[in-house]
C-alpha cells in the first residue's frame, strides 16, 4: 500500500505537469478497474484507498480533469466523473468558473462521441448538469456560458437517433437537477436558480418535448429499439417539465396526489390546444407497456393543471377531453392488465376530483356512461384484490371525495352516487372477507398487518358508506350475526378455520368502526343513530365472547379491530362535543342495559386493562391500547368520569409489573408505551388530587419500591440478578417518571413530586449516567427525564419564597451535567455509525437541559457568585467543552443538535455573558461564526435564535461600555477586542441580513432588524460600502431610488441601542423592504439576480452567502 501511495504521489506530480506517460496512466486504469470489478474485497479496498488519496489531494479537481480529457478507459472515466461529482458537492469548496467550464466542455465532448456504456452516459450526464447548476449565474465576458449548454445540447437532437436520445436524456436530467433543492445548501440560491431556469428555458424544453412526440411515429417506436428508447426519454423530459417546482415551494412527495399543477400563464397556449390530451391518451393505449405507463404519468399531471389557467368555456372543454380519454382507456382496457399502467390510471382517477367539482363533472356530456364505467372498474378492482392491493387507496379516494361533495351538489342532473357508492362499499366488504381465505391459503401479505394503510382505507370508506346508510348497516349486521353464531360454536373448529373466522370478524368490526367514525357530529339523524346503536351492540357481543376465551385462545387481529372500533366510538359518542340526547344510548339501554356514558367508559377501561394483562408481550396491541387510553385521558369531561371508576382506582393503586406485566418488559419498543401509560395515569390522578400528599405518596408506592431497589443495589454495588437487569430497570424508571413529569403541570402536584424525588432519589440518575456512560439507552432515557424535570411549564417550579428548591435543583443538575460531561468527553474511538446515538444525541439533550435550567426563572444566579458556589460557572464551562468536542459538521448535519445549541446560545448570551469572559477567544470566535451561519438557516426558529443571540452580545457590549463597571471592565474589554478582531464575521452577517430582508420571504423580519442596528453601528464604513455595491448592481435608472431607500433606512436613527431608537430602526426596516419591493417596481427575477453579470465574484459570493 505504501508503494502505491508513493507511486501515486509521483503520478500526481506528473499529472500536474503533463508528464504522465502511457504506462503510468495504464496503472491508474488498473486501479479503477480493480475498484469496480475486483471480486476480492482486499483488492477492492486497496484500490479504493489509493484512489481516495488522489481524490483528497488539494488539487484533485485539476488532476481528475486532466485524466478525464485523456479518457483511457470506461472505468477510469467513471471514477473521474464520480470523483468530480463528490468534490463539487462539498460545502465551502470554491471552484473557479474556468474549471467548471473545462469540466462542462470535457463532458459534452465525451457525450458527443456516444459512449456505448449506459453507466458512463449516466455518470457524465450527472456531472454535466451539476456543473451547469453550480455555474448558472456565472458569466465569462458578460455571457452566461453555462446556460448556453442547453443550446449546445440541442445540436445533439438534430443529429441521428442515438445522439438525439443522449441529448434528450441530458435535458431531462438537467431539469431534475435544477428542481432538486437538496443539491444546493442555500434555499435562497435554489429559488433563484429555479426561477431563472423556469423563466428562460423550461417552456422551450416543454415545447421541444411536445414537438418531438408528434414527430416520432408510434409504428416506428413499436418496431425499433432505438426509437423506443428515444420516445422513453422524450416522455421523461415532458414529465420532468410538468413536475417542476414552478412556484418554489419545494413540495413533499406526500403531497403529489393532492396538489395542483401551477403551470405558468405563459404556457397557456399549449394547454388550450384541443389535441394535447387526446394525443397522450392515444399514446397510453398504443405504445408498449413501459412507455404507456410513462404516458399515463404525464396524464396524471395534466389532469392536475390549475383551474385558473383556463376560462370557463376552456375549462369545460378540457374536462370533457379528460373524461372522454378516461372512458377510452377503460373501453380499450388492454394496458390496464399491466400493474404499472393500472396503478398510474388509478392515480389519474384520484386526481380527477382534486381539481374539479362534482357539479362540473355531472354537467359534462356522457357523464352517466363514464361514471358507470368507472364504477364497474372500481368494483372489478376490489374483487381482484390480489392484483390491485397498492392502488385501492386511489380508487377509494376518488369515491370518498365524490361522496363528500354530494350534499353540496346544486346541479339538477343526477349524480348516480346513491347507486354506485353503496355498491362499492359492499364490494369492498365482500372482497375483504374473501381475502381472508386467500391470504392464509396462498401465503400472501395480510392487509391487517399494515395498520397505517388499513386505517387510511377505512377513513376513506367511512364517508361513502354513509350514503344509503340503512342498506349498508343491514348488510353488515346480517354478516356479523352470521359470523357471531359461528364464533359462539367455534370450539370444534380447527385452528385454521378458527383463524379464518376471527379475521373475518376483524374486518367486520373494523368496517363497523369506520361506519361509526363517518358520522358528522353536527348533523343529528335519529334513524342513523339507531342503526349505530345496533352496530355497537353487535360488536359488544363479540367482545364479550372473545374476552371470555382469552385464557385459552386469542387473536391479535381481532384485538386490533376492537381497539380501532373503540377509538372511533370514543371520538364520536364520548366527550365534550357529543350531542345529547342520542338515540345510540337509548338502543344500548334497551338492548344491553347500558344507561349511562360511565357504564360504556367502564367497558372501555376494562378492555384496556384486559389487553395490558393478556397481551403484554405483543408490542402492537399494547401500543394501540395505550394510545386509546391516552386519548381517553385527554378529554376534560371524560377524564373526570373515568377517575370515578373502580377499575381506574385499581390502576392508580397497583401500577406494577404484577398487575400490568408489560411494565416488566424493558425492551426499547416498550419505552414509549411506559411513558404514555404514566402520562395518562398522571392526568387521571390530578383530577381529585388537590393538595392531598398522602394520596400522592400512596400512588407513588409502586415506583418507590422499584426506586429503593435500584438505589440499594447501586449503593452496595451488589446486584440481585445482574447489572444488566438493574440497568434496564433504571431505563424503565426514567421513562415512567418522565411520563408523570409530563402530566404534572400544576404547581402543587409538581411540588409533591419534587419532594418525593429530591434529595433521596435524584442522585440515582447521576450515578446511572456515570456508571453506564457508553450506553445510549441509559443516557437517552435518563437525560430526557431530567430535561422534563427542569422545564418550568405553567410556572410549576416557582417554589415558595422561603424554599431553596430552585437553587438545589440547579445545583444537582449542574453536578449531573458536569460529571456526565467529563465521562462523555473521555470516550474515544466511537464508531461513525454510533457517533450520533452515543455522543451527539446526549450532548443535544444536555444543551436542552442547561437551556431550560438557565431560562426557567426559578434560580437567582447571583446567589452562586455571592456565596462562592461554582455550579453555575461549571455548567457553562461544561457547555463550552462539549461544544468544542463536536465534529466539524455536526451542527450542520444534525438538526436536533443545532436547534438545542442555538436555543442555549440565546439564553447564555441574554443573561450570562459575563460567564464567557474566561473562555478561550477561539471558542468565542467559533460561536460568532456559527451564529452568523445560523442567521441564513431556512429553519425560522434557528434563524430567530441566532438573531437574538447576536443582539444580546452587541447590546451587552454597548451597555457595559457605557456603564464602565470596574468589576466587569476586563471581561467587557476582552469580549470587545474579540468582536473587533472578527469584523469579517460581522460584515458577512450584515450582508446576509440585508440579503434576506431584500431578496427572501423574510418570516422573522422583526428579529432580523434587532441585531442589524448594532452591527451597522459597529461597522458603519462597511455598511456604506455594502449599500454602494447593492446600488451599483441595479440598472442606472433605478439606482437613485434605491439610494433613497437606504438613506431613509438610517434617517433619524441615533448611535445607540436604546429601546426607542431600536423601535424606530425596526419600523424603518419594514418601510425599506416595502419601498424596495413595491415603490421601485423591480421585477422579482431581476432583483433576485442582483449578484449577476455586473458584479465581481467576491461581491456575488457575499450576497449569496
Amino acid at each position: 500500500y505504501n508503494e502505491y501511495k508513493s507511486y501515486l504521489r509521483s503520478c500526481s506530480y506528473k499529472l500536474m505537469n503533463g508528464l504522465m506517460d502511457d504506462q503510468q496512466l495504464q496503472q491508474l486504469v488498473v486501479f479503477c478497474e480493480q475498484l469496480y470489478q475486483a471480486s476480492n474485497l482486499n483488492d477492492r479496498r486497496q484500490a479504493e484507498n489509493v484512489l481516495n488519496e488522489l481524490m483528497n489531494s488539494p488539487d484533485a479537481i485539476d488532476k481528475c480533469i486532466h485524466i478525464l480529457k485523456r479518457a483511457p478507459s470506461s472505468y477510469t472515466v467513471l471514477w473521474c466523473s464520480s470523483c468530480l461529482m463528490r468534490l463539487l458537492q462539498r460545502d465551502r469548496l470554491f471552484v473557479l468558473t474556468e474549471k467548471k467550464l473545462e469540466i462542462r466542455n470535457t463532458c459534452l465532448g465525451y457525450l458527443a462521441t456516444q459512449p456505448s456504456e449506459p453507466f458512463l452516459v449516466q455518470s457524465l450526464t450527472r456531472l454535466l448538469v451539476k456543473v451547469i447548476k453550480l455555474g448558472w449565474f456565472e458569466s465569462v465576458n458578460d455571457e452566461h456560458v453555462f446556460r448556453k449548454t442547453i443550446d449546445d445540447v440541442q445540436t445533439f437532437i438534430k443529429r441521428d437517433v442515438p445522439s438525439c436520445t443522449v441529448g434528450i436524456y441530458i435535458l431531462s436530467c438537467l431539469i431534475d437537477e435544477i428542481n432538486e433543492s437538496s443539491t444546493v445548501r442555500s434555499l435562497v440560491r435554489q429559488r433563484k436558480i429555479v426561477s431563472s431556469f423556469r423563466d428562460e428555458s423550461l417552456k422551450s424544453l416543454f415545447n421541444l418535448g411536445l414537438t418531438s412526440v408528434k414527430q416520432l411515429p408510434v409504428s416506428t417506436v413499436n418496431n425499433d429499439h432505438g426509437s423506443a428508447k428515444l420516445m422513453e426519454n422524450i416522455l421523461q423530459l415532458l414529465l420532468c417539465c410538468l413536475t417542476f417546482d414552478f412556484i418554489g415551494t419545494a413540495p413533499e412527495e406526500s403531497t403529489d396526489d393532492t396538489g395542483t399543477l401551477q403551470i405558468p400563464t405563459a404556457w397557456r397556449s399549449a394547454f388550450v390546444s384541443e389535441d394535447l390530451l387526446p394525443m397522450f391518451y392515444d399514446l397510453a393505449i398504443s405504445l408498449p407497456t413501459n412507455l404507456s405507463e410513462k404516458a399515463l404519468q404525464i396524464l396524471v399531471q395534466l389532469v392536475s393543471v390549475r383551474r385558473s389557467l383556463f376560462s370557463t368555456v376552456e375549462r369545460k372543454k378540457y374536462l370533457q377531453s379528460i373524461m372522454d380519454g378516461i372512458k377510452k382507456v377503460l373501453d380499450n382496457g388492454s394496458r390496464l392488465s399491466e400493474p404499472g399502467c393500472y396503478h398510474q390510471f388509478c392515480r389519474l382517477l384520484a386526481k380527477l376530483k382534486c381539481n374539479y367539482q362534482l357539479n362540473e363533472l355531472v354537467d359534462i356530456d356522457g357523464y352517466e356512461g363514464i361514471i358507470n364505467t368507472v364504477a364497474k372498474f372500481t368494483i372489478s378492482s376490489l374483487e381482484n384484490w390480489h392484483f390491485s392491493a397498492n392502488s385501492i387507496h386511489y380508487l377509494l379516494s376518488l369515491w370518498q371525495r365524490l361522496s363528500t361533495a354530494v350534499p353540496y351538489v346544486k346541479n339538477e342532473k343526477e349524480h348516480y352516487l346513491s347507486i354506485y357508492a353503496p355498491q362499492i362499499s359492499k364490494t369492498y366488504l365482500k372482497s375483504r372477507l374473501e381475502m381472508v381465505l386467500g391470504v392464509l391459503r396462498d401465503g400472501l401479505d395480510d392487509p391487517l398487518d399494515d395498520i397505517g394503510t388499513l386505517h387510511q382505507q377505512l377513513d376513506l370508506l367511512s364517508t361513502m358508506i354513509r350514503i344509503e346508510y340503512a342498506s349498508n348497516c343491514n348488510a353488515v349486521i346480517s354478516l356479523l350475526e352470521e359470523a357471531v353464531t359461528a364464533f359462539q360454536n367455534a370450539s370444534n373448529l380447527s385452528l385454521q378455520n378458527l383463524t379464518i373466522l376471527e379475521n373475518r370478524l376483524t374486518w367486520l368490526i373494523l368496517i363497523i368502526g369506520s361506519m361509526i367514525g363517518g358520522r358528522v357530529s353536527f348533523q343529528v339523524n335519529d334513524e342513523n343513530d339507531t342503526l349505530d346503536g345496533r352496530l355497537i351492540c353487535s360488536v359488544l357481543r363479540v367482545l364479550q365472547i372473545s374476552d371470555n376465551r382469552l385464557e385459552q385462545h386469542g387473536s391479535k387481529n381481532l384485538e386490533i379491530g376492537f381497539i380501532y372500533f373503540f377509538d372511533q366510538f370514543r371520538r364520536i359518542y364520548i366527550g365534550e362535543q357529543v350531542n345529547r340526547p342520542s338515540q345510540v344510548y337509548k338502543v344500548l339501554a334497551e338492548t344491553l342495559g347500558l344507561t349511562e356514558e360511565s357504564l360504556l367508559l367502564s367497558i372501555l377501561v376494562n378492555k384496556i386493562i384486559t389487553n395490558l394483562k393478556y397481551w403484554s408481550k405483543n408490542v402492537d396491541i399494547v401500543d394501540e391500547t395505550m394510545q386509546l387510553f391516552n386519548n381517553l385521558s385527554i378529554g376534560y369531561t371524560c377524564v373526570r368520569k373515568m377517575s370515578k371508576l373502580d377499575a381506574i382506582k385499581l390502576m392508580l393503586a397497583n401500577h406494577n409489573a404484577d398487575h400490568f406485566p408489560f411494565l416488566g418488559n424493558y425492551s426499547s419498543e416498550c419505552l414509549k408505551t411506559r411513558r404514555t401509560f404514566y402520562q395518562a395515569l398522571g392526568r387521571i390522578l390530578l383530577v381529585d388530587l388537590g393538595e392531598d400528599e398522602d394520596k400522592f405518596l400512596e400512588f407513588m408506592k409502586p415506583l418507590t419500591e422499584v426506586t429503593d431497589q435500584i438505589l440499594q443495589q447501586l449503593a452496595s454495588n451488589q446486584f440481585a440478578y445482574s447489572e444488566e437487569q438493574v440497568q434496564l430497570q433504571t431505563i424503565g424508571l426514567a421513562c415512567d417518571l418522565r411520563g408523570l413529569a409530563l402530566s404534572f403541570t400544576n404547581k402543587s402536584c409538581f411540588s409533591m413530586f419534587f419532594d418525593w424525588l429530591y434529595p433521596k432519589y435524584l442522585p440515582i440518575f447521576g450515578a446511572a449516567l456515570n456508571r453506564w456512560t457508553s450506553s445510549e439507552h441509559v443516557s437517552s432515557a435518563v437525560l430526557k427525564f431530567i430535561a422534563e424535570v427542569v422545564v418550568n411549564k405553567s410556572q410549576r417550579l416557582m417554589f415558595e419564597v422561603s424554599s431553596p428548591n430552585g437553587i438545589l435543583l440547579f445545583r444537582e443538575v449542574s453536578k449531573l451535567l458536569c460529571e456526565y460531561g467529563e465521562r462523555l468527553l473521555a470516550l474515544r474511538d466511537i464508531p461513525e455509525d454510533r457517533m450520533y446515538s452515543t455522543k451527539l444525541k446526549p450532548v443535544s439533550i444536555c444543551f436542552g437541559i442547561l437551556r431550560s435550567a438557565l431560562a426557567g426563572g426559578y434560580v437567582n444566579f447571583g446567589v452562586f457568585k455571592l456565596y462562592g458556589d461554582e455550579c453555575h460557572l461549571n455548567a457553562i464551562n461544561m457547555f463550552i467543552k462539549l461544544l468544542g468536542s463536536l465534529p466539524d459538521r455536526a451542527l450542520i448535519e444534525y438538526p436536533k443538535l443545532s436547534s438545542s445549541y442555538y436555543a442555549l446560545m440565546d439564553v447564555v448570551t441574554q443573561d450570562h455573558m459575563t460567564m464567557l469572559g474566561n473562555v478561550d477567544p477561539n471558542v468565542i470566535v467559533y460561536m460568532l461564526s456559527t451564529l452568523s451561519e445560523g442567521i441564513a438557516s431556512v429553519d425560522v426558529t434557528i434563524s430567530t435564535a441566532c438573531c437574538s443571540s447576536l443582539d444580546n452580545i452587541i447590546s451587552f457590549l454597548f451597555r457595559k461600555t457605557r456603564q464602565k463597571d470596574s468589576g466587569e471592565a476586563m471581561i467587557v474589554e476582552k469580549l470587545r477586542d474579540i468582536v473587533e478582531s472578527q469584523n469579517n464575521v460581522f460584515q458577512q452577517t450584515i450582508a446576509s441580513i440585508v440579503h434576506i430582508i431584500l431578496f427572501e420571504e423574510c418570516k422573522n423580519q422583526w428579529s432580523m432588524s434587532r441585531p442589524m442596528l448594532g452591527l451597522v453601528l459597529l461597522n458603519q464604513e462597511y455598511f456604506k460600502e455594502l449599500q454602494q455595491n447593492v446600488i451599483s448592481m441595479q440598472p442606472p435608472d433605478k439606482q437613485p431610488l434605491l439610494a433613497k431607500c437606504f438613506d431613509n433606512l438610517m434617517e433619524g436613527v441615533e448611535g445607540n441601542l436604546l429601546g426607542k431608537n431600536r423601535d424606530r430602526f425596526t419600523q424603518h426596516v419594514s418601510v425599506f423592504r416595502r419601498d424596495v419591493c413595491i415603490q421601485l417596481h423591480l421585477p422579482r427575477a431581476d432583483f433576485e439576480q442582483s449578484g449577476g453579470p455586473g458584479s465581481s465574484q467576491a461581491e456575488h459570493n457575499m450576497m449569496l452567502s
